[in-house]
C-alpha cells in the first residue's frame, strides 16, 4: 500500500483578505442565514438567505454580479408562489437557474418542485416549474441540483417506490434539457432500507457518483452513462470506522466522497497508538474499465486540524478539506478550511481560510461548490455582532488561479519533534504573543506570554501534547508535539 504525508504539521488559522473575497448583501444588517446555499456562472454569484429573523423572515436568493471590478448586488429572488418557501439544491448555468423548494405543497405536502428560471437581455425571469408525476408526500423533490451535458439531475431524498412517507430511500431524476423543455429521461433510486442517496451528485466524463447509507455500510454507487441512460456499474462500500478514542464516531457518507480527475478521493481516519486524533488521510481510487470498480491506489496522510470529521472536495489541482465536527482541543477558533494543490505529483498544503468576523464557532465552508478555477464558500452561522440572535451569516468567493506561490502564512516552526524536553520556536514572519502548551485532554499545561526561543517541557510527563502559538496579528499556529 502506498503512503504519501502531507508533513505540514502547523495549523495555522488566517483571513487571507487578498485572495478570499467577501460577498455583502444591501441591507446586510437585515439579512440573516446568508450563505447557507448558491451558485455561480462566470458572471453571477447566487447565495441563499432570509430578509427577516427566523422564523419570521422570508427566504430569498441575492443575486451578485462579478467581473474585475469585484462582486456587488444585484436584485433578489422571492418564490414565484405564494406561500411557497426556496428551499434544498441550487444550481447557475450561464442562462439557466434552478431552485430547489422541498417542501412546496401544492400537490401533496413536502412533495417539492424546481423553480426554472431564464436569462433575458441580462435579467433573470422566472420559465416554469419542475415536478414529477408520481410526486408523493415527504418526498422532498429539490433537496440537490447538478446541471451536465443538457441534463437536469433533481434528488429528491424522501423518495420511496411505495409512497411512504416516513422512508427516505432517496431518488434522483434525470432531465433532459433542450432550450425551454424539460423532459424526464429516467429516474435512479436508491437500494431497499437505504438512505441519503443522491445528496452528493458528482459527475464527471461519462461518470457519475453518489453515496448512500445503510445499517451496515456507508456505500458509493457508481453509474455510467451508456446508450443515453445512467446505468449503476458497481456498488462499493467505504471504509469502516473504529475509532478507539470516539467509538460512536460517525462520519457522513455525502461529506466523505469527491470524484475529480477520473479519480475517486474518500475521507477516511484511523487509530493510531496514543494518538486520540487518529491518523487522517485521503484515499484515492482509480477506475478500472476492464473490472468495472475502483481499485485503491495510495493514502494521502495529512495532520491539518484538531478534528475527526472532515469534508473533502476535490476539481482538478485543488482539494480543499473542511472541518464538519467539533475540533477536540478546548480552544474557541474559527472554523478552518485546508487547501492542497497538486503540484509536480503532488499534492501540497497551500494555505488556511476562515471567515472574516470577529466572532468563533461558525460554519465556514459546510457549503462549498467549485466551478474551474472559483470556489463559492458558505458560512450561514457567522455572527458579526454579538452571537445572541439568529446570525446573520456569510458567503466568500475565492479565485485559485494565482498559484501556490501567490500567498503567504505566518507559520512558526517548532523543533525537534520528538523532544525529549526542549522544544525550539522560530518565528518565520509575524512576533509571537503567547505560547500555550495542552494535554491530550485540552487541559493547559504550561503558558508563555512572551517570546521566547525554546521552551522546557522536560517536567511534562511523555505523550502527545498540542503547542499553539499566537501572534501579533491575531493569527494562530496550532501543532502536536510527541514528548518522550
Amino acid at each position: 500500500m502506498k503512503k504519501f504525508y502531507l508533513f505540514l504539521v502547523l495549523i495555522s488559522v488566517h483571513s487571507f483578505s487578498q485572495s478570499l473575497v467577501r460577498i455583502v448583501p444591501e441591507n446586510f444588517s437585515s439579512v440573516f442565514n446568508f450563505g447557507g446555499v448558491g451558485s455561480f456562472d462566470s458572471t453571477q454569484i447566487v447565495v441563499s438567505g432570509q430578509d427577516g429573523m427566523p422564523p419570521n423572515g422570508t427566504s430569498k436568493f441575492y443575486i451578485f454580479n462579478r467581473d474585475s471590478l469585484g462582486i456587488t448586488p444585484n436584485g433578489t429572488f422571492v418564490s414565484p408562489e405564494t406561500n411557497q418557501n426556496f428551499g434544498g439544491g441550487i444550481e447557475m448555468t450561464e442562462n439557466y437557474l434552478y431552485i430547489g423548494s422541498i417542501t412546496n405543497s401544492t400537490n401533496v405536502a413536502n412533495g417539492g418542485a424546481v423553480y426554472v428560471y431564464k436569462k433575458v437581455n441580462g435579467n433573470w425571469e422566472y420559465l416554469l416549474k419542475i415536478q414529477p408525476s408520481n410526486l408523493f408526500e415527504n418526498d422532498y423533490f429539490g433537496s440537490n441540483l447538478k446541471f451536465h451535458n443538457d441534463q437536469l439531475f433533481i434528488t429528491s431524498y424522501g423518495y420511496d417506490p411505495n409512497g411512504d412517507g416516513t422512508i427516505n430511500e432517496g431518488a434522483i431524476y434525470i432531465y433532459n434539457q433542450n432550450e425551454d423543455t424539460f423532459s424526464l429521461q429516467q429516474t435512479i433510486t436508491g437500494a431497499s432500507n437505504s438512505t441519503g442517496f443522491g445528496n452528493l451528485i458528482d459527475i464527471e466524463e461519462g461518470k457519475l457518483v453518489t453515496t448512500a447509507t445503510n445499517s451496515n455500510d456507508d456505500l458509493i454507487i457508481t453509474y455510467n452513462f451508456e446508450d443515453l441512460n445512467w446505468a449503476q456499474v458497481d456498488n462499493t462500500a467505504m471504509p469502516d470506522i473504529s475509532f478507539v478514542y470516539n467509538p460512536e464516531l460517525s462520519l457522513l457518507h455525502s461529506d466523505r466522497v469527491s470524484l475529480s480527475n477520473g479519480k475517486l478521493y474518500l475521507y477516511h481516519i484511523n487509530d493510531t497508538e496514543n494518538d486520540f486524533l487518529g491518523l487522517k488521510m485521503i484515499k484515492i481510487y482509480d477506475w478500472s474499465d476492464t473490472t468495472d470498480e475502483w481499485n485503491f491506489v495510495e493514502d494521502i496522510i495529512f495532520q491539518e486540524g484538531d478534528y475527526y470529521q472532515y469534508k473533502v472536495k476535490v476539481n482538478g489541482n485543488n482539494m480543499f478539506l473542511i472541518p464538519t465536527g467539533f475540533y477536540v482541543l478546548q480552544v474557541e477558533r474559527k472554523n478552518p478550511i485546508f487547501h492542497f494543490v497538486y503540484e509536480n505529483g503532488s499534492w501540497i498544503y497551500n494555505n488556511t481560510y476562515t471567515g472574516m468576523s470577529s466572532y468563533d464557532n461558525d460554519n465556514f465552508g459546510h457549503f462549498t461548490m467549485l466551478k474551474g478555477n472559483s470556489v463559492l464558500f458558505g458560512n450561514a452561522l457567522e455572527y458579526w455582532t454579538q452571537p445572541v440572535m439568529a446570525p446573520n451569516g456569510g458567503a466568500y468567493f475565492l479565485d485559485v488561479t494565482l498559484g501556490v506561490n501567490q500567498f503567504e502564512t505566518n507559520n512558526f516552526v517548532v523543533y525537534p519533534n520528538p523532544t525529549e524536553g526542549i522544544l525550539k520556536i522560530d518565528s518565520q514572519k509575524s512576533e509571537i504573543n503567547s505560547i500555550e502548551i495542552y494535554d491530550y485532554l485540552g487541559k493547559k499545561v504550561l503558558q508563555s506570554k512572551s517570546f521566547v526561543s525554546e521552551l522546557d517541557i522536560s517536567n511534562l510527563n511523555s505523550g502527545i501534547y498540542f503547542c499553539i502559538i499566537k501572534s501579533s496579528d491575531n493569527s494562530m499556529t496550532n501543532q502536536k508535539i510527541i514528548k518522550r
